[in-house]
């Protein structure tokens, strides 16, 4: 089958797009959250390891002030003279000794003194820059330390807030013994931690991050930033993950974890202080980490809704536009039927004409000579046929006109054309010569009669205005085309299988490739302004695209055009009959008593005479009311109800409904010139037994009446 024309091809295009639209969107979010994902994992991961080279810079300063300070201890161990600590030698060692303390501190800003205390915990020489006065440190936990247990080494105290100066303060110690290995008394160390305080305040932490120092053996806190004020030797949880992490003895770690000190979500990086009971944690608060992404994240996804929102808000307005565009479309079908119709008018008036010419001519003749049987029946012949012509002229301008929904139904493609010939011959002018080549075989095809109808009607039209008033010839071809074991013409994608072949041929001017391109456009047209609205073309597009098939022009300025149709065939449907597999019914009545309405006087008068021939009796209404009035007086008077459908004030439906309520048992028979799917639903929703075509014969009617009572006689035998 052929591409689509662009307008019946808009809306599955659209469909496309939005499949396409929808299915880029999901990739596109996907994508989108998975690199901020990607970013917020970044930024989280950038955070640890800024936290630890913050934690590692501090640790290398701390570990060397500790060392440094240790140092200093282990030298005044060594150096100091264990008579130096009786107390019979203070005045002779003093000066010796306070001077070497104050060269040792020289220089080393974190120490705030240097002291040597006795056995008894007394302070016998301190650094000059010592302001306290002597303290006794007798009650020291880590002085008791180093005098019970001979091998402590370097102490280091829990945190004390110095007396004088206010700031946190750790002490380190080493024991002081004899050449017999006694403890003689303590060198001491206070080192001040508001010089590390200081270095976490270079750092930049955020808001909420935090940098501290504990002790391993038991978490409590050494030293903070920013400050606690019931934070010192404060212990932190066994279960904590850095305090897990550092008794497993790890010399770094990285982790995510809540403060339990107040409740902040952290991102951290721990050295371990090594040599030293100590270690250091730099924490940075995830909320401060993740601010700038939570900035970029809701800015993305602000974007990239507005962006997804803009392009669904084009695509419904899109698929508006395709809604429209087909009730537009729809209308203007509709709208040209009609005007075809005008078109077809002067033709159809002409041949009309010369109908009831041939009639009045034919009454002339029969009525010279009434007792010329001969002549009488000659004229009477010419006259029923002129009639019927005239019945069949009808039937199909109301088949071409009617509106109704598209019905496709397996049917004969031949007798489709032969109907549009006969229009077409009242309409053309002598000049135009008009041929028919019929297929040498019956072709079937499922089809919507009335919309292959305008086709045709279109397709010849524009045929005879390509003609410019000229004398031409349009020529109508039909002939099957099987593509099971060849290829498809030039021009069309057909997939294999049987088609039927129509084309339309005129010898007028041709078009050139620019026109040939551009034919299927609706609202394309090369007639003046007022000739044509441009329709024509693209409407026949549509429906031989609706009917699954193709269409093709071949056409050259000068030498004429030719329009190929290719439509799907189908097996040949079985001839069917009113009542299957039984032999037709006589059409002689048995008295029986009819009830017939219409509001045409002349059709009553001629129902009447026509059926009392067929041997029934009948009684005429010409007013719906009229015989239900009758009905209601006499109920078991009739044996059957025959109504025309479309009276003034009281119609068909109405009597059916009527004559239904009054007596469910008798049988309705209705007339109409138009019977649509709409008005079957309707009849029968009433009761109605058959409904009949009005411009069948009068046999037709007689028939069916006849089968109605036959088929009410079968139905109460059994």
């Amino acid at each position: 089958m052929t591409s689509e024309a662009p307008d019946s091809a808009a809306p599955r295009q659209r469909r496309q797009f939005l499949a396409l639209l929808i299915g880029a969107a999901a990739g596109a979010t996907a994508l989108i959250a998975t690199l901020l994902w990607s970013a917020r994992a970044d930024a989280l991961r950038d955070a640890q390891v800024t936290a630890l080279n913050y934690a590692r810079t501090i640790a290398v300063r701390m570990d060397a002030t500790l060392r440094r300070a240790d140092s200093v201890l282990a030298s005044l161990v060594r150096e100091t003279p264990a008579d130096a600590m009786t107390a019979q030698a203070g005045q002779r060692y003093a000066a010796l000794l306070d001077g070497r303390l104050d060269t040792m501190l020289r220089g080393f800003d974190e120490i705030m003194a240097l002291r040597l205390v006795d056995a008894r915990g007394d302070q016998r020489y301190v650094t000059a820059a010592a302001s306290a006065p002597a303290v006794n440190y007798a009650d020291r936990a880590f002085f008791r330390r180093l005098a019970r247990d001979p091998a402590a080494g370097l102490q280091i105290s829990s945190v004390v807030i110095g007396r004088v100066t206010g700031r946190p303060t750790i002490v380190l110690a080493r024991a002081l013994r004899d050449g017999e290995g006694r403890f003689i008394g303590a060198a001491l160390a206070p080192v001040d931690l508001s010089f590390f305080q200081q270095q976490f305040m270079k750092l930049d932490l955020g808001s909420r991050g935090a940098a501290f120092v504990r002790r391993v053996e038991t978490g409590s806190l050494v030293l903070r930033w920013p400050r606690l004020d019931d934070g010192a030797n404060r212990p932190m949880p066994a279960s904590h993950p850095i305090l897990r992490a550092v008794r497993a003895g790890r010399a770094e770690s990285m982790d995510q974890y809540r403060a339990f000190t107040d409740g902040v979500l952290r991102i951290s990086g721990t050295v371990a202080i090594r040599g030293y009971p100590l270690f250091l944690t730099v924490a940075l608060s995830e909320d401060d980490v993740l601010a700038s992404w939570r900035r970029l994240a809701l800015l993305t996804g602000l974007g990239w809704c507005a962006l997804l929102l803009l392009l669904f808000v084009l695509q419904w307005r899109l698929w508006r536009i395709d809604v429209e565009r087909g009730q537009l479309a729809a209308q203007l079908r509709e709208s040209q039927r009609i005007e075809s119709i005008g078109t077809l008018a002067g033709g159809i008036a002409h041949d009309f004409n010369n109908i009831l010419a041939a009639i009045l001519g034919n009454v002339a003749l029969a009525r010279r000579d009434p007792r010329d049987e001969a002549q009488v029946g000659k004229s009477l012949a010419q006259i029923r046929t002129a009639a019927q012509r005239g019945r069949e002229l009808v039937q199909q301008i109301l088949a071409f006109g009617r509106r109704q929904p598209h019905a496709l139904l397996g049917q004969p493609l031949q007798p489709l054309v032969q109907e549009a010939i006969a229009l077409l011959e009242a309409t053309l002018p002598a000049s135009v010569e008009l041929d028919w080549a019929p297929a040498d075989q019956p072709l079937y095809a499922r089809v919507d009669a009335t919309q292959m109808q305008q086709v045709l009607m279109n397709l010849c039209t524009n045929a005879w205005h390509a003609l410019q008033g000229r004398p031409g010839h349009i020529l109508l071809g039909l002939e099957p085309l099987d593509l099971r074991s060849g290829t498809a013409p030039a021009g069309v994608a057909l997939e294999p299988g049987r088609y039927a072949h129509l084309w339309v041929h005129d010898t007028g001017i041709g078009m050139d490739a620019a026109t040939r391109e551009r034919v299927f456009e609706p609202f394309f047209t090369t007639k003046p302004a007022g000739q044509g609205s441009g329709l024509g073309l693209s409407v026949v597009y549509g429906i031989v695209s609706a009917h699954q098939g193709a269409i093709r022009i071949e056409s050259e300025p000068g030498r004429g055009t030719t329009v190929h149709l290719y439509l799907p065939t189908i097996e040949s449907t079985p001839a069917t009959s009113t009542l299957p597999g039984t032999l037709p019914v006589a059409l002689v009545g048995s008295g029986q008593q009819v009830l017939y309405v219409d509001d045409d006087e002349v059709i009553g008068v001629m129902a009447r005479q026509l059926l009392e021939n067929a041997g029934y009796r009948v009684s005429v209404f010409n007013d719906g009311r009229a015989a239900v009035a009758a009905l209601r007086g006499r109920p078991q008077a009739f044996d059957i109800v025959v109504t025309d459908h479309n009276m003034p004030g009281f119609g068909g439906i109405e009597v059916a409904r009527a004559a239904a309520e009054l007596r469910p048992t008798l049988p309705v028979l209705m007339i109409s010139g138009y019977i649509s799917d709409e008005l079957r639903a309707q009849a029968g929703a009433v009761g109605v037994r058959r409904l009949v075509e009005k411009q069948y014969t009068v046999e037709d009617l007689a028939r069916a009446v006849r089968e109605v009572l036959d088929a009410e006689v079968a139905a109460e035998r059994a």
